[in-house]
C-alpha cells in the first residue's frame, strides 16, 4: 500500500504555524534592532521628539574617547576570562561527577544553585565578602593581595567580577557537560582500561573529542552571555574605582538614561551586538570543524 503525502499542503501549513513566532520576533527582536541602529546615527536625548543627524559623529567618539575604549577593553577581557574559566572548572567538575559516587546527586545540586539566585543579590553578597571577610583574612595570614578591599583596586575590580560571575554560572554549563559525557560510549572506556590507558590518555583520545557538540553550545552561551552581562558588576563593583571594572552594558544604560544620550547609547548598543555577532560566527564555524574531525 503506497502512501501519498502531501508536501505542499504541509509546508504551507508548517509556514502558517511560525507566523505567530516570526510576528513576534519581527516586533520584539528585528524593529528594535532597526530602530536602535537608526537612532545610533542621531544625537537624540531619549526625551524630546527632536533628533538630528550627526552621521559617524556617535561611532567616532566610541572609538577615540577614553570613556568608551576602557569599558570596550573591560568587556573583551571580562567575556574572554569569563568563558574559559567557566567552562574549564564546569567540564573539570561535570568530569569529577559523571564517576560512581554515592553522593554525585547531592554535590551536582549544590554546584547547580548558584545559577537560580539572582545575579544583584550574588554581587551585593560578594562585594560585602571581597570588602570584609576576604580583606580581614589577608591582614591575618599576612597575605598582602588580599590584605585589602579587591573591590576597590582598579587593579583586581575586574577580576573580582569575574570570579563571581564563574562561582554563579558554573553548576549550569557543568549540566550540559554531564550531558554530553553520558552520551559517550562506555565500551570505548572499557577498551582503554584493557590497553592501560591512563587518565589523562582517555580523556585527551576519548572524552575531550566526544563532548565537542557540548563545548560548541557552552562556549557559544557563555561567550555571548558574557558579554551582554550587566546585573553582577552592577551590583558587585558599580563599574568602580572610577570605570575601571565598567563594560559596555552599563556604559549603553549610564549613556542612555543618566547623560540623556540616548543615540549614543544606541550605538553603543549596535556595537555591542556586532562584537557578539562577529565572535559567535568564527566560534561556530572553528567548533563545527573540530566537530567534523572529531567525527573521524
Amino acid at each position: 500500500m503506497k502512501l501519498k503525502i502531501n508536501t505542499g499542503s504541509d509546508a504551507i501549513l508548517g509556514s502558517l504555524m511560525l507566523l505567530p513566532a516570526l510576528a513576534l520576533f519581527l516586533v520584539f527582536v528585528i524593529t528594535p534592532l532597526i530602530g536602535g541602529a537608526f537612532l545610533g546615527f542621531t544625537n537624540w536625548d531619549g526625551v524630546s521628539p527632536a533628533l538630528n543627524f550627526v552621521g559617524l559623529k556617535n561611532y567616532v567618539e566610541i572609538f577615540t574617547s577614553e570613556t568608551s575604549i576602557t569599558p570596550l577593553k573591560n568587556t573583551i577581557v571580562f567575556a574572554f576570562l569569563s568563558t574559559i574559566s567557566i567552562n574549564v572548572c564546569a567540564l573539570a567538575v561535570a568530569v569529577a561527577l559523571n564517576r560512581k559516587l554515592h553522593t554525585k546527586k547531592f554535590l551536582r545540586t549544590v554546584f547547580f544553585l548558584p545559577t537560580v539566585l539572582s545575579p544583584l543579590v550574588v554581587g551585593f553578597v560578594f562585594s560585602f565578602i571581597f570588602s570584609v571577610p576576604i580583606a580581614d583574612f589577608g591582614k591575618k595570614i599576612g597575605v598582602e593581595v588580599i590584605a585589602y578591599n579587591l573591590i576597590g583596586s582598579s587593579q583586581w575590580a575586574l577580576h573580582t567580577a569575574i570570579f563571581t560571575n564563574t562561582w554563579r554560572m558554573l553548576g549550569w554549563y557543568m549540566i550540559i557537560y554531564i550531558a554530553g559525557l553520558q552520551n559517550i560510549p562506555q565500551d570505548l572506556y572499557e577498551a582503554c582500561d584493557i590497553d592501560g590507558a591512563s587518565a589523562w590518555q582517555r580523556f585527551r583520545g576519548i572524552t575531550f573529542p566526544l563532548i565537542a557538540p557540548a563545548l560548541t553550545i557552552n562556549l557559544v552561551l557563555s561567550v555571548s552571555r558574557a558579554f551582554k552581562e550587566y546585573d553582577l558588576v552592577y551590583a558587585l563593583t558599580n563599574g568602580g574605582p572610577g570605570i575601571s571594572s565598567q563594560i559596555i552594558s552599563m556604559s549603553i544604560y549610564r549613556e542612555s538614561f543618566v547623560n540623556r544620550r540616548a543615540g549614543y547609547g544606541s550605538a553603543l548598543g549596535i556595537v555591542l551586538f556586532v562584537m557578539i555577532l562577529i565572535i559567535t560566527l568564527i566560534q561556530i564555524n572553528i567548533l563545527r570543524k573540530r566537530e567534523r574531525n572529531a567525527e573521524y
